[in-house]
């Protein structure tokens, strides 16, 4: 059972929150955005430049975010993240440049991004390691569940005027007013490790290269799974409206299983159980291109995979926290932002290509081999150090 005393509980309520909120704007106006320029007359390559805008930002935002929260401290990071965001997502319906809509995507996803890896370390600065695993599990099942609902809220809303814009500001604005009691909190400051220290960002690099591997391998099969799952479905016989259905299954997966791999890693180690999962993901990946998607066991073999492939990322999260503190743990929550945004931007442009040539299976093929080759990376790796040995760096 966790422990957590009142406090702890609304703070760690209130920051999940605030992630929550964002990770919704992700789901919500990412797509508004692509479909408003499709409608304005931009072609695929347009479009593409666009997204690709947002991603230079998460990796800009990636590098300055140590500095950032050592310099205004955690709550102000977030703040200032989150007034950016209402700000950019207030002048895409006024604006009608494309040249601006990039800078805005640009500074954009450096908002999201700073926001993400803020919260993200603040979540694993408050977690106690004895139930660490569930709490970030629970983060990960609702940061995935407020992503589903942003998506859905695409075609309730639609994607023209000022409607879609105005409804991610308010999300983000209401969602940031319970961490507001906290504003003088700032648990990276007070853990204390590493304050100060130039080149932190390589350092906990190298100290955990497995896990910046495991989550490069992440973003590489979001990224895929996002833009090539529905193409995948569609070659394997699913009808064009149901071309969505795996990969719907494979989100209701990712939800379900965070409760029992919460509950497992608070239980045996987590490294271990990484280890043990990248093989697991391996045998589903070649079982994959046999199925049936058309069919309800299919779609439950789907929705196991994707329960299964993406609980690296909530290990790789948990094990963070369990080794590092204060700024080592603020840069490692970069790391991992800059990391996702390598595969998410790589992985897709990879997998097209394999697929045009190769077949559609070469993408649950493909995604075995990564799978396998960053099991033995983590059977083989002694990088990780343990939190002690961080004391005074």
């Amino acid at each position: 059972m966790m422990k957590f005393s009142d406090s702890k509980k609304f703070e760690l309520v209130a920051v999940i929150g605030t992630i929550c909120a964002f990770s919704f704007c992700v789901g919500f106006v990412y797509p508004v955005i692509a479909l408003a320029l499709e409608a304005q007359g931009y072609d695929e390559a347009a479009i593409g430049i666009s997204a690709t805008a947002t991603g230079i930002g998460v990796l800009a935002a990636g590098l300055m975010v140590p500095s950032l929260a050592r310099a205004y401290g955690t709550f102000s990071l977030l703040a200032g993240s989150a007034l950016l965001a209402v700000f950019c997502l207030l002048l895409f319906p006024v604006v009608d440049n494309f040249t601006i809509w990039l800078c805005l995507r640009f500074f954009l996803g450096a908002a999201i991004t700073a926001l993400f890896c803020a919260g993200e370390a603040w979540i694993n600065a408050v977690a106690e390691d004895d139930s660490r695993g569930r709490t970030v599990a629970i983060y990960v099942a609702a940061m995935a569940s407020s992503f589903a609902a942003g998506s859905l809220a695409v075609k309730a809303v639609g994607y023209q005027g000022f409607t879609p814009y105005i409804l991610a500001s308010f999300v983000i604005l209401v969602c940031f007013i319970p961490i507001l009691p906290f504003h003088r909190r700032d648990p990276l400051v007070e853990e204390g490790d590493a304050v100060g220290k130039k080149g932190v960002l390589v350092r906990v690099f190298y100290e955990a290269v497995i896990l910046m591997v495991v989550v490069a391998l992440f973003g590489v099969l979001d990224g895929v799974m996002l833009g090539l799952m529905p193409s995948y479905a569609l070659s394997q016989g699913v009808g064009d409206g149901n071309a969505s259905l795996p990969m719907a299954a494979m989100a209701v997966g990712v939800v379900l299983f965070q409760f029992p791999l919460g509950y497992l890693s608070d239980r045996m180690s987590r490294t271990r159980l990484l280890t043990i999962i990248l093989f697991i993901v391996v045998g589903f990946g070649l079982v994959v291109p046999e199925l049936d998607l058309t069919k309800w066991h299919g779609l439950v073999i789907m929705a196991v995979f994707g329960g299964v492939s993406f609980a690296p990322y909530t290990l790789a999260l948990s094990i963070l926290g369990e080794r590092y503190r204060g700024q080592k743990l603020a840069a490692g929550s970069a790391l991992f932002a800059i990391m996702w945004g390598i595969g998410g931007t790589l992985g897709p442009m990879g997998f097209g290509v394999a697929m045009q040539e190769l077949g559609s299976t070469a993408l649950p093929y493909g995604l075995s081999l990564l799978f396998l080759l960053t099991g033995v990376i983590s059977v083989f790796d002694r990088t990780v150090v343990p939190v002690r040995a961080n004391k005074g760096l």
